[in-house]
C-alpha cells in the first residue's frame, strides 16, 4: 500500500511540475494582445437580473489575481446601495455614470461622471450607481476576487 501511495505521489508531482513548466513558458512569451471594440465578448453574469452585462478583458474577477472588466448599465437602471472589500477603481468610457454614497439608493445624492472619468470608491464604502440618460459603460480594475455586498434589498 505504501508502494502504491508513493507511485502515486510521485506521478502527480510530475504531473504537477510539467504543468507548472508549460504555464511558466506560456507567461514568459512576449506579444501584444490587443482587443477592438467590436471584439470585446458581454455576457449576463447570474448575479445580475437588472439588464447590466460585463466582459472580461484581463484576469478573472471571479477567481482573483489581477483582473480587468467592463460593466455594460442600460439607461434608466439603477443598482441598489452595496460595498466591496477591496477598493474599487472606476473609469467611465461611455456615458454618463451616476455615482451617491450611503447605505441607501437616494437619488439627490447621486453625481455624474462623464465619459474620461476615474473614480476610486474605498473598500467598505456603501454607495449606489445610476445611468439615467442612457447606455453607460465603466471600466473596473482590480486585484483579488471581486465581491459585491448589497446593504439593501
Amino acid at each position: 500500500m505504501k508502494r502504491v501511495l508513493s507511485a502515486a505521489a510521485t506521478v502527480v508531482t510530475i504531473v504537477t511540475a510539467v504543468a507548472w513548466a508549460t504555464s511558466l513558458a506560456e507567461r514568459s512569451k512576449k506579444e501584444i494582445v490587443g482587443l477592438t471594440a467590436g471584439e470585446v465578448r458581454w455576457f449576463t453574469p447570474p448575479y445580475y437580473n437588472d439588464g447590466r452585462q460585463r466582459a472580461r478583458l484581463f484576469g478573472d474577477s471571479s477567481q482573483g489575481g489581477t483582473w480587468i472588466d467592463r460593466v455594460k448599465i442600460p439607461g434608466g437602471a439603477r443598482v441598489r446601495a452595496h460595498t466591496h472589500p477591496q477598493d474599487e477603481l472606476v473609469t467611465v468610457i461611455e456615458g454618463t455614470w451616476y455615482l451617491g454614497e450611503g447605505a441607501k439608493f437616494d437619488s439627490a445624492k447621486l453625481k455624474g461622471y462623464p465619459a474620461g472619468s476615474f473614480i476610486v470608491i474605498p473598500a467598505g464604502i456603501p454607495h449606489f450607481v445610476a445611468a439615467k440618460e442612457g447606455t453607460v459603460v465603466v471600466q473596473l480594475s482590480g486585484i483579488g476576487k471581486f465581491q459585491t455586498n448589497y446593504r439593501e434589498k
